[in-house]
């Protein structure tokens, strides 16, 4: 199984090297010696045919994980960082990659530097085969988090806003105007009417609010969010560990 995750950032060569070195990522093998250059030709057979040439010339860190022993390069083509990485456990590949973009993003936030993931999906495919199993959403920052669980939690979102926006009408409309007039019968049918919607509306509202809402913040656990490739309803799944 193979994984690759495209980035730019203004993080120097050795905040980058922290972060390898800190998730332990970094082979106790010297980056020019024949252990590297076995992973770097291992690596080879999995970048597309166009991309080898860059992929040969560039500037890169190879990678050799202790604690998942996943195999790969970080390698900087065409003005982007390119990591890429070998596991035969599809479980993993997944955990590699969320625990990456998040070390990244948090270093970065420490360092007050900026680091932008590319919108392509993270794509976890065989060796030798052109189809993902399961793709990856990264979600980088809040607008990211945010714009993803309003895509997948519309009808509460939705029902949520709308919701509160009657609630407001129908808190006006019940206020105690002084043109009410009690003793009109068609009056008080009508408000009376108002005033049993309003505890139903603000009940709907405020439950798909929360539904959405825990959806929402439940994004911040998880880096990357993963998905059936191929699923017409994109069926978002959990890391399998």
């Amino acid at each position: 199984m193979h994984a690759k995750i495209i980035f730019t950032s203004d993080l120097e060569d050795e905040s980058l090297i922290i972060i390898l070195k800190g998730n332990q990522w970094w082979p106790t093998f010297d980056q020019e010696s024949s252990d590297a250059e076995n992973i770097i030709t291992e690596m080879k057979a999995s970048v597309k045919e166009s991309d080898i040439p860059f992929f040969l010339a560039s500037k890169k860190f190879v990678l050799l994980s202790a604690v998942t022993e996943t195999r790969g390069t970080l390698s900087f083509e065409r003005n982007s960082w390119v990591l890429r990485l070998l596991n035969p456990s599809l479980s993993l590949l997944q955990l590699d990659c969320q625990v990456f973009v998040h070390k990244c993003m948090k270093h970065a936030g420490q360092m007050q530097k900026k680091i932008t993931f590319y919108q392509t999906p993270v794509q976890l495919v065989e060796r030798n085969r052109k189809d993902p199993i399961i793709e990856g959403k990264i979600l980088a920052s809040k607008k990211e988090r945010l714009s993803y669980a309003r895509k997948q939690k519309k009808v509460e979102y939705a029902i949520g806003i709308i919701g509160f926006a009657v609630f407001v009408v129908l808190l006006f409309a019940t206020y105690p105007w002084p043109f009410r007039d009690p003793g009109n019968q068609a009056q008080l049918w009508l408000f009376t009417i108002f005033e049993k919607l309003i505890g139903s509306v603000a009940i709907t509202a405020l439950i798909s609010y929360a539904q959405f809402y825990a959806f929402y913040a439940s994004l911040h656990e998880d880096a990357i969010k993963w998905s059936i490739a191929g699923e017409p309803e994109k069926k978002a799944i959990k890391t399998l560990i």
